[in-house]
């Protein structure tokens, strides 16, 4: 099996906490999400091999000191290129698009079956990914739920092809949509480690009380990001709890319920 990391950038990821975390606190948190995900990865004995697909020449970078580290062969392909390891200077390229990209690579390479799982899942383990494919039948696809969304957050498929790429909200159901198109079942997966994607701070506030032990709690934990975090969560709830006590329709509402 082969393994799909898709990455856009380090320098602008997640764009929807930029209102509690710096570019750089977001850089360093995908970092530490995605050497989750590949710990998980190349824990699982069924792996042969991880390709990060990404056309931003950071993230390449990292991907090559960290196939230093590893034993089994980990690279990087841009898909606006075509040619591993090269850089996009263009536009990022959609992740439907990468999808696509990086699935006819892999064929042409010999793959008969490709997992796409995102960077952001900090909590997936080995057990994870291999509930996901004792499921799994060839030709098949089988799907890992995202729990906030009804999005993707692992997609199964053997052969790489066999259906096309639908991701985005509610994904999970267009991908079964696909899969029945091609007269198949696609069998779904829910796990607690492929349910959660770090996109918001509730996310984080989800992941900060879990009791699984991973890379990215450790850097926000040693950061102080966590306690801070917590402090602002805090903070917040308080306002709102203050602002619904002196809100004149919060108060006729309360009446009338």
């Amino acid at each position: 099996m082969q393994v799909v990391v898709p990455v856009k950038s380090f320098n602008h990821a997640k764009n929807r906490l930029a209102t509690v975390l710096t570019a750089q606190q977001r850089s360093e948190l995908i970092k530490h999400m995605l050497d989750d995900v590949l710990r998980a990865v190349v824990a699982t004995p069924e792996v042969e091999g991880v390709t990060v697909v990404s056309s931003d020449s950071e993230v390449v970078q990292w991907v090559h000191q960290y196939a230093q580290a590893i034993k089994i062969p980990l690279r990087a392909f841009d898909p606006g290129s075509g040619r591993t390891g090269s850089i996009n200077t263009l536009a990022e390229a959609g992740l439907c698009h990468a999808y696509s990209a990086v699935a006819a690579d892999l064929l042409k390479r010999g793959a008969s079956t490709m997992l796409l799982l995102p960077a952001d899942i900090p909590l997936v383990t080995q057990d994870d990914i291999q509930a996901l494919l004792a499921v799994h039948t060839r030709p098949g696809v089988s799907v890992a739920a995202a729990g906030s969304d009804g999005g993707t957050n692992g997609l199964l498929v053997s052969p790489p092809d066999i259906i096309a790429p639908a991701f985005g909200e509610n994904s999970c159901l267009r991908h079964c949509t696909h899969a029945r198109e091609q007269g198949l079942e696609a069998l779904i997966v829910n796990t607690a480690g492929l349910s959660l994607d770090i996109d918001t701070l509730e996310d984080i506030q989800t992941l900060l009380a879990t009791d699984r032990e991973c890379a990215t709690l450790c850097y926000l934990r040693d950061s102080g990001l966590a306690t801070e975090l917590q402090k602002n969560a805090k903070a917040g709830q308080l306002k709102r709890a203050a602002f619904q006590q002196h809100d004149p329709q919060h108060q006729i509402n309360r009446q009338v319920g």
